[in-house]
């Protein structure tokens, strides 16, 4: 079965995760789409692929992935915030469970942290176990180069599923 793709930005609360996503988008008011994908450019050349974004922690809402997602279809492309805590791991095995590969950045220090903190719950070592891709990244630094990283990311799997196109033909 062909995996599908989360991109998740973990850290505190106020660590960048939604300047992530503001910048990913080139949009200051951002916000989950609300029971559909939207259009995300992602290639040199004016290409672009779908998404489905969960800006604002399923942990800080209070919800579940599902209960946010709502939609009949599991998305082939997920971005999501994550609060640093140990419900953390919830949301990622149901990510998980239904076919992703993780692709995931932690904020730390994020940008309000006053120090790089360490993983003192050992999510790092189980998000590991997951079939994912793990990398730290500093919230307190332009966000610029990371986001960079995670549309070229998103590019080249797009790519490489076939899921890329124009905007003038969708």
């Amino acid at each position: 079965m062909t995996k599908k793709l989360l991109i998740a930005v973990i850290g505190h609360r106020n660590s960048g995760k939604s300047e992530t996503w503001k910048k990913l988008f080139n949009d200051k008011n951002i916000r989950t789409a609300q029971r559909s994908e939207r259009k995300l450019e992602v290639g040199p050349n004016g290409e672009f692929t779908d998404v489905f974004l969960i800006n604002g922690s399923p942990q800080e809402r209070g919800k579940t992935v599902e209960e946010i997602i709502q939609v009949d279809y599991l998305p082939e492309i997920v971005l999501c915030s994550i609060q640093f805590k140990k419900d953390a791991l919830n949301t990622l095995r149901y990510f998980q469970k239904n076919n992703y590969f993780i692709y995931l950045h932690w904020l730390n220090p994020g940008y309000n942290d006053s120090y790089e903190y360490p993983d003192s719950e050992n999510l790092i070592h189980e998000f590991l176990k997951m079939d994912s891709l793990v990398g730290k990244r500093n919230g307190k630094i332009n966000a610029d180069q990371r986001v960079e990283e995670l549309k070229n990311y998103i590019y080249e799997w797009s790519k490489r599923k076939g899921s890329l196109y124009n905007s003038i033909l969708k």
